[in-house]
């Protein structure tokens, strides 16, 4: 019981940072700081002010498809199988990518994407309350 309760305050305490460092990176690019706190619109927000809202259509359309197909799975050697790993795939690049985007957004290079990718709640923080500073969205160049 112990354990459990403390888990859960540190997770709690620990969102709450990852939410104000979003609120704060959402304002160092120009929207909303509230925009932050919607969870499938935030991720929207993120790829408008780094990439396109083109690839985020994608990346949802391929979520819900990938669900429909993982869930009807029957069995592991069946096409819907096969077919919701390769999706899930495309999503990881497509997400990886963003990293990328935001990180050149922020004025950051591939090693920044990395960790962005890898640890997106440090990092999220690290671009809201650190120095970093919205220099534009760079997806035109690369």
């Amino acid at each position: 019981m112990f354990f459990s309760t403390t888990y859960s305050i540190i997770g709690l305490v620990w969102y709450v940072f990852v939410v104000i460092g979003s609120w704060k990176m959402f304002q160092k690019a120009g929207e909303s700081g509230w925009k932050a706190l919607i969870p499938v619109y935030n991720l929207y927000i993120v790829f408008k002010f780094s990439w396109q809202t083109m690839y985020f259509w994608v990346w949802l359309g391929l979520t819900v498809v990938s669900f429909f197909m993982g869930s009807n799975a029957n069995s592991v050697n069946g096409f819907m199988y096969y077919a919701a790993w390769i999706i899930g795939f495309i999503q990881l690049l497509i997400l990886c990518n963003l990293a990328f985007k935001v990180s050149l957004a922020f004025g950051h290079g591939i090693w920044f994407a990395l960790g962005l990718y890898f640890f997106p709640f440090l990092f999220t923080l690290i671009l809201g309350f650190g120095s970093s500073r919205y220099i534009g969205n760079l997806s035109s160049n690369y």
